[in-house]
């Protein structure tokens, strides 16, 4: 009777481990199967979003997609105190193209330091890498000119960079151009390092850190070149994201 009782304890703590991990902490937390994150991105160049899919592949591994939504800036790319004191919404001078990429690629993550007891942090090694789908857009300007008949009246027009236009009132709207659009394809990779923060076994909310490099197979005009090259193809990026997600079974 004695040995039942035991067999019938080691079944069920059997069957109680499939769904817990032993890990090195004091405690046991849930195996998962996936888990969705989405995030807030800033970065050496610029600002995005990103939203990821992983798959566990066991407690200390998960692999899955990546996609980021970026601006990319040019480092001349900076509004002086003389557009501020004339208020022109965001207009650069020089700058010809607005630049941004889309990011979609294969994401790793690996465990270095589980949590020790629950609200503990832990901390986990991110690699990604993947296609960089560039985004070039061109600027207009809303200005102020003379009409035929010595009235001023508002125009939209390209802006080329070659002369810098009086009376500028700052950037047309965004969607202004947004049909001449080109596509700049490229390749990306990204290294960094995150911290898991979250309280709750099954939610995620961490702040992640590294760098980014995205290459484009063909130089990116941001900014107007008149004697010297000052575009260029790659874009090296230090980051910061935070991010917050969920797990499920």
């Amino acid at each position: 009777m004695a040995k039942i009782r035991i067999l019938t304890f080691m079944l069920l703590f059997a069957l109680s481990a499939q769904a817990q991990l032993d890990t090195d902490a004091d405690f046991k937390r849930q195996v998962y199967d996936r888990a969705y994150t989405g995030g807030i991105n800033f970065h050496s160049r610029g600002y995005g979003l990103n939203g990821r899919y992983l798959k566990f592949l066991d407690g200390y591994n998960a692999a899955g997609l990546e996609i980021d939504l970026v601006k990319l800036r040019h480092p001349k790319e900076t509004i002086s105190s003389e557009d501020i004191f004339n208020n022109y919404r965001g207009f650069v001078k020089g700058r010809i193209n607005s630049f941004y990429s889309v990011r979609v690629g294969y994401i790793h993550e690996h465990t270095l330091f589980d949590k020790t007891d629950q609200g503990s942090v832990s901390i986990s090694s991110i690699f990604s890498g993947g296609l960089s789908l560039g985004l070039l857009k061109p600027i207009y300007l809303s200005v102020d000119e003379f009409g035929p008949d010595g009235d001023y009246y508002t125009s939209i027009i390209r802006y080329t960079g070659e002369t810098n236009p009086a009376n500028i009132n700052g950037e047309a709207n965004f969607l202004t151009g947004i049909e001449e659009t080109k596509l700049k394809p490229g390749v990306y990779l990204k290294g960094g390092i995150s911290f898991d923060y979250q309280l709750l076994d099954d939610k995620i909310t961490s702040v992640e850190a590294g760098v980014i490099y995205d290459y484009f197979f063909t130089e990116v005009p941001i900014f107007f070149e008149e004697e010297r090259d000052i575009n260029w193809s790659g874009f090296f990026q230090l980051y910061l994201t935070v991010n917050f997600g969920y797990k499920l079974n």
